[in-house]
C-alpha cells in the first residue's frame, strides 16, 4: 500500500513540473521580438519620417501617452492627431536608441525601458533635441507588440540639494 501512495505521489509531482514547462514562455524569444519591433520603429522615423508611426500604437481604448509629467495624450486619437497636425511642419528626424531594454511581464506583455535621441528640423528652419527616455508598455496585438501606455521624458539638469 505504501509503495501504490509513493507512486501516486511521485506521478502528482511530475504531473505538476509537466505543467509548469507548458505554461513556461521564451522571454529571450518575446524580448527579441519586441526590440525588432521597436528598432523596425526607429528605423520608420528615420525613413519616413513620423508620418505612419500610429501603426506602432495599439488600438486598445486604454491607451495613453504621458511627456515630462503631463498625460500629453488621453487617447490613441489624440496622439494620431497631434503627429498628423506636426508632420507637415517637419523636414527630418533622425532617432537614435542606443539603449533598449525589455522585461517581459508575461508571454502577452513586456515593459521596454528606451535612452533616446531625437534630432527633429522643422521646415521653418528651427531645429531641437530631444535628449531622454521613454517607458513603453508594449501588449501583442494583431500578431506582433503594439505600444499600449508609454512615458518620456528629456534630461533636465537638477539643482544642487
Amino acid at each position: 500500500m505504501k509503495s501504490i501512495n509513493y507512486t501516486i505521489l511521485i506521478l502528482l509531482l511530475f504531473s505538476c513540473l509537466e505543467d509548469r514547462n507548458r505554461t513556461a514562455i521564451d522571454k529571450d524569444a518575446i524580448s527579441i521580438e519586441v526590440e525588432e519591433v521597436f528598432n523596425d520603429y526607429v528605423t520608420h522615423v528615420n525613413t519616413k519620417g513620423i508620418n505612419g508611426v500610429e501603426t506602432y500604437f495599439s488600438k486598445d481604448e486604454r491607451f495613453y501617452w504621458i511627456e515630462d509629467g503631463v498625460v500629453q495624450y488621453p487617447n490613441r486619437k489624440a496622439m494620431v492627431d497631434a503627429i498628423e497636425s506636426f508632420y507637415p511642419t517637419v523636414k527630418t528626424v533622425s532617432l537614435k536608441a542606443p539603449k533598449i531594454e525589455v522585461d517581459v511581464l508575461n508571454s502577452n506583455t513586456t515593459m521596454l525601458y528606451v535612452e533616446y535621441v531625437e534630432d527633429i528640423l522643422l521646415n521653418s528652419g528651427y531645429e531641437f533635441t530631444l535628449d531622454g527616455a521613454m517607458t513603453i508598455l508594449a501588449a501583442r496585438e494583431e500578431g506582433t507588440w503594439k505600444f499600449l501606455m508609454g512615458h518620456s521624458s528629456i534630461k533636465k539638469p537638477r539643482g544642487e540639494y
